[in-house]
């Protein structure tokens, strides 16, 4: 068995697509009841790189459908009830908007330009770029633009861009460095336009551009960031309140990892918290109309020990009830994920080197003093290898004077489900971390001697 950890959730027609955290499937809900009407899965579309992008790629409805584009290199494809029902080639641009006519497609924003003086320039121009625009039958046409793109977005009266512009100047950033920053000029491209070769014979110019909006369509979020305790980030609106997730700061040690829907008004005044258990919110999305809208979270229950933790999808209530939609571990998707991939040829020198540059963390802070463990007060640490590819672990043990009597235990996956190599670049400091934030099951949690988190 293969259970279905959805961690993305999107309200269509066609139900609430609860997606999968790595695998390219998701279980539909029927949008009244929540039952599970359909497993769809799109297996032939190319895998996300690793490591996987942050924030990860963006899920745009279109009716019963949705519009994804994995990375630059992968098609952008619309996938309904059925599957795959269509796929662009976009030569790197990515998807930035849905809209009645199709789908536009922009290229990255420039990157970051520092110069180290105050009288410096920017290290390039206003330069020439394209974008894509797909229409509904998935034709594709392609139109210039005479500047940068710097932010696209949908909204109802059509597709607005924010090209830089002349003046530009110097942003001090401290340490003798300045970033430059470029004017920001705003057109509107109306839905239905004829797109032709050059994008202003159909642009027309805005003296302002949209309020930012982080929803992709009924408030619904392709991701949330679990620290979001104020209305203003990441939020989803309800009954006229802006919901956000956090977890619990009263007493950190005993409610680590405590998650709580944390309700403001639209003055931003907080009106209530809601308990949804330990875990973090990985989604969250608006389901039905009037006053039967609710809110449907996905939340990971971080289980100590456990490698790839469970999901449940929750139902919250406007009143605040809250209810399990769909549990973990309820859907077996082992017949529609992709296949294992070939073993990596450097796996074995992969995993050698992992274990060298890990396995001595009661040094791992190098001063003019010396050395120093990751965790102060850490001894008798020991680093392994556990397992065969793919199930190839790194394991840290050791023991601590906060948690007599036991050794604490890590363990971090060297490859993915797939069989890939993901490096574990972070997984120390993760480690110290979780340790300095209390995140940590006491004793009476041990098992066989072992304290895993």
């Amino acid at each position: 068995m293969r259970p279905l950890r959805p961690t993305r959730l999107l309200s269509l027609e066609s139900g609430l697509w609860a997606l999968d955290e790595t695998q390219p499937v998701a279980a539909v809900l029927d949008l009244r009841t929540g039952k599970v009407e359909r497993i769809v899965s799109w297996p032939e579309v190319p895998a996300e790189p690793v490591p996987t992008p942050w924030p990860p790629p963006r899920l745009l409805p279109d009716g019963p459908s949705f519009w994804t584009h994995p990375h630059g290199d992968a098609p952008l494809v619309r996938i309904g009830p059925d599957g795959v029902e269509l796929a662009v080639w976009t030569h790197g641009l990515r998807l930035s908007a849905v809209g009645p006519d199709g789908v536009w497609c922009v290229p990255s924003p420039p990157p970051q330009d520092i110069v180290r003086t105050a009288d410096g320039r920017p290290s390039w121009g206003l330069q020439p770029a394209q974008l894509l625009h797909v229409g509904r039958g998935g034709r594709p046409r392609r139109t210039n633009v005479d500047a940068p793109v710097r932010a696209a977005q949908a909204e109802e009266s059509g597709f607005f861009i924010a090209l830089d512009d002349e003046p530009w100047h110097l942003e001090p950033l401290g340490a003798d460095l300045h970033e430059v920053v470029w004017n920001t000029r705003w057109f509107r491209i109306p839905w239905g336009a004829e797109i032709g070769d050059e994008l202003r014979d159909v642009a027309e110019p805005v003296e302002h551009g949209p309020e930012v909006r982080t929803e992709d369509g009924r408030g619904t979020h392709s991701w949330l960031d679990p620290w979001s305790a104020g209305a203003d980030r990441h939020g989803v609106r309800l009954e006229g309140a802006r919901w956000g997730f956090g977890w619990r700061a009263d007493g950190m040690a005993a409610a680590a990892g405590h998650l709580v829907a944390l309700v403001h008004n639209a003055e931003g005044n907080p009106l209530r918290r809601i308990d949804l258990g330990r875990g973090t919110t990985t989604s969250a999305a608006l389901v039905g109309t009037g006053p039967a809208e609710r809110l449907t979270v996905a939340v990971r229950r971080d289980v100590p020990g456990v490698l790839r933790a469970p999901v449940d999808v929750l139902t919250v209530q406007r009143g605040g009830d809250v209810s399990l939609l769909l549990g973990a571990d309820s859907v077996d998707v082992a017949d529609h994920v992709r296949p294992l991939a070939p073993r990596p040829l450097e796996s074995g020198s992969y995993v050698r080197q992992v274990l060298a540059s890990n396995g001595r963390l009661q040094e791992h802070w190098r001063t003019d003093e010396g050395f120093f463990p990751l965790v102060e007060g850490m001894t008798a640490v020991r680093a392994r290898l556990v397992g065969d590819w793919p199930d190839t672990v790194l394991e840290w043990t050791f023991e601590h004077p906060d948690r007599p009597g036991a050794r604490l235990r890590r363990r971090i996956p060297l490859f993915d489900e797939s069989g890939r190599i993901t490096p574990p670049d972070t997984a120390a400091v993760v480690l110290m971390e979780d340790f300095q934030t209390g995140q940590v099951p006491g004793t009476e949690h041990a098992v066989g001697g072992f304290i895993d988190f």
